[in-house]
């Protein structure tokens, strides 16, 4: 017997139930493959990645490097067994200062007896989470790869492979703000297109492939108008609305804060959207919160965030990109764009439990003017990460989290989902038995708008 299979025993042939947190003890659910397949595969491949850049690393840390590598691939390979065993969870082993609040967490999800969760029978966010942090300590316990992130150069070598594309959106943005004038309608008609190209960017996302890159290689406003009948819930019109009639209103502090998810060809889109918004005064202030660590292999750090602006601006080999990512530069120095990686972000909770676990976080998001959540996992956290009937209202699965108004723009990666009309998740099913976890279809909705 396989140990895949012996895990497999631990698991029930059927779909999870509504209406609660995903567990990946039912197969029919996204939660078992990704515990069973993907995340051992992402895991092995992080393993591999560092193998084949040994020389590389030794020539930049010195070879005393070399322990580093074999006790990081030794650790991992332990990671790989024991989410394979369902062993259970054991306590973080390091400094950081997350470390306390990770085994405060796991102290409160074992029973009085002392036992502890295992990986098929926990909360799916916690345990995928806790992976996570499982392997940025592999790294953070060495001596000399303290702070190596495995699946940097797959994140820029992610964005260099959709040059093509995101020079066709750049040259739409530089030649737009280049105009002298630019009709209020123009604006209105194409308001919606830079969200999509964001939205849309989400589907670049290196965790679902082992950190291979996807090339984005059609125009991505081209995309915007072939994917819209697999958009499954659409309020960009609400969206208009909400940022024209802010322009009646004079306020000199319109911060506009995006919770980012992956870097490379995403990332490029996001910030395509930010600028475009500062340009036309609709806000005046960006905060992008990304992550303090390495975390689900391509979400966006400093170090990313820096090199794309940097790589757009001075290695693109576009000059319009080059032109782009100068205005970046700008809005970086001058303080009007801000990165910040607030330690909630990778930690295992829901965006409901902010206000109460970090209020300072929360106060910060109750000053925006709006709010930007990108990506699967943010939409998951978003929404609790439950199990919702399609048709619950995404203003009621968001709960209680309302610190501003809300946008959340996602392709479908999981198994969560609301906000649908009646009807619509049977009818696709019927013809598209994955729709949920594949990235083709995707949703905007909005909160207080």
């Amino acid at each position: 017997m396989t140990i895949e299979s012996k895990l497999s025993n631990l698991c029930i042939d059927e779909s999870p139930p509504r209406n609660e947190p995903l567990v990946a003890k039912y197969m029919r659910s996204f939660a078992y493959p990704v515990l069973s397949k993907l995340s051992p595969f992402n895991i092995s491949k992080t393993g591999s990645y560092l193998s084949a850049n040994k020389n590389a690393i030794l020539q930049k840390y010195g070879a005393e490097a070399e322990n580093d590598i074999t006790s990081i691939l030794e650790k991992l390979d332990t990671l790989i067994a024991d989410i394979l065993s369902n062993v259970p969870f054991r306590e973080l082993r390091s400094d950081n200062i997350d470390v306390k609040i990770w085994n405060k967490v796991l102290d409160d999800f074992s029973d009085q007896d002392g036992n502890r969760p295992t990986w098929v029978f926990a909360n799916w966010l916690y345990t995928e989470c806790y992976i996570h942090r499982r392997i940025f300590e592999a790294f953070e316990t060495s001596s000399l790869l303290k702070n190596y992130d495995p699946f940097f150069e797959q994140k820029m070598n992610a964005l260099t492979h959709c040059e093509d594309a995101t020079d066709i959106l750049g040259k739409f943005l530089v030649k737009y703000f280049n105009k002298k004038d630019v009709q209020l309608q123009n604006l209105r008609k194409d308001i919606p297109k830079i969200i999509k190209c964001s939205l849309w960017g989400n589907r670049c996302d290196l965790s679902q492939t082992g950190g291979d890159a996807i090339a984005q290689t059609e125009s991505p406003l081209d995309l915007v108008d072939s994917l819209q009948p697999l958009m499954l819930a659409d309020e960009s019109s609400k969206i208009v609305d909400f940022l024209f009639a802010s322009l009646d209103e004079p306020n000199d502090n319109k911060i506009l804060d995006i919770i980012l998810d992956n870097a490379g060809y995403e990332l490029f889109t996001d910030l395509c959207l930010a600028d475009y918004l500062m340009t036309y005064k609709f806000v005046n202030t960006v905060r992008f919160h990304g992550k303090a660590i390495p975390w689900f292999v391509s979400d966006v750090t400093i170090q990313d965030f820096s090199a794309t602006i940097n790589h757009t601006a001075h290695e693109s080999r576009s000059e319009t990109l080059k032109e782009l990512g100068k205005r970046w530069e700008a809005y970086f120095k001058s303080g009007q764009w801000i990165f910040e990686s607030e330690q909630f972000w990778t930690l295992p909770f829901n965006f409901g439990q902010m206000k109460s676990l970090d209020n300072d976080l929360y106060t910060k998001l109750s000053q925006s003017f709006l709010i930007i959540s990108k990506g699967d996992l943010n939409y998951r956290k978003l929404v609790g990460d439950i199990f919702w009937e399609p048709t619950v209202p995404f203003t009621e699965a968001v709960g209680n989290f309302k610190p501003s108004k809300l946008i959340a723009l996602r392709t479908l990666k999981s198994d969560i989902t609301c906000g649908l009309p009646e009807g619509l998740a049977e009818h696709i099913s019927k013809n598209d038995p994955d729709w949920l976890k594949i990235g083709k279809y995707a949703v905007i909705h909005v909160d207080g708008i």
